[in-house]
């Protein structure tokens, strides 16, 4: 499941209150620690900050793709997963192109200009790292596709739902008119419905405002008047 503003925010507590180890070889143990993921409830090694960082977006993007069930919330996790690997590519070459103005590269070039001299810094340290960044540029083009892939079968399965949700609302929309018409009492979860009584009641009424709303298109008068018009066959 998504991970909640409450948990969020119990986490950020959580990490500000601890002062962590004080020595060298503990904070470097520490750095990179191994924390249970709230969406895949899987274990990840991350630092503090970048596990809040990551939590946040990933519960970010699966609110906004409001997985129902199982298969929905592993294919919403799935694409918050991609997305936030894409993001890290990216951030990586960007880290790539910066060494170069802390590993001395930037010191060969005496340039009065600061602009040249960072636009001559990155070329070289690009130019010096080539590999790495079609490396990574490979995986960014993988992680794309993966992402891609997980988004259209979400959905996919979420058009599926919808238009099943629909129909089924539909035919409880029948069921509910008949009881009405009758003056008869009527249990929607009696003939196999989810759907509560007014939440089917709501549904009715919002059809009738539709098919009120359709009659004053002038397309459609329009459309019935030329109907109209058509001779009948002998």
């Amino acid at each position: 499941m998504p991970v909640s503003e409450r948990q969020l925010a119990a986490n950020i507590a959580n990490a500000q209150h601890s002062t962590g180890p004080t020595s060298t070889q503990g904070r470097k143990t520490s750095s990179q620690n191994a924390l249970r993921h709230g969406i895949t409830a899987q274990t990840t090694v991350m630092t503090p900050e970048d596990r809040l960082q990551h939590d946040a977006f990933c519960a970010n993007l699966m609110d906004s793709l409001a997985p129902v069930g199982a298969m929905e919330t592993f294919l919403a996790s799935s694409v918050a997963e991609e997305a936030w690997r894409l993001n890290h590519a990216r951030a990586q070459c960007g880290n790539i192109v910066a060494i170069g103005h802390f590993d001395g590269t930037g010191d060969a070039y005496n340039s009065e200009h600061p602009e040249i001299h960072t636009a001559i810094t990155a070329a070289h340290t690009v130019r010096d790292q080539a590999k790495t960044l079609q490396l990574i540029s490979l995986y960014e083009q993988r992680i794309r596709r993966s992402f891609e892939k997980y988004l259209e079968k979400l959905e996919k399965l979420q058009a599926q739902r919808h238009v099943q949700h629909e129909r089924e609302l539909e035919e409880a929309r029948k069921f509910f008119q008949m009881a009405e018409l009758k003056g008869l009492p009527w249990n929607p979860a009696a003939d196999g419905f989810i759907f509560s009584h007014d939440e089917i009641a709501r549904y009715t009424d919002r059809h009738y405002r539709r098919v009120d709303a359709q009659l004053t298109d002038p397309k459609y008068i329009n459309f019935l008047w030329t109907a109209q018009q058509v001779p009948k066959a002998a």
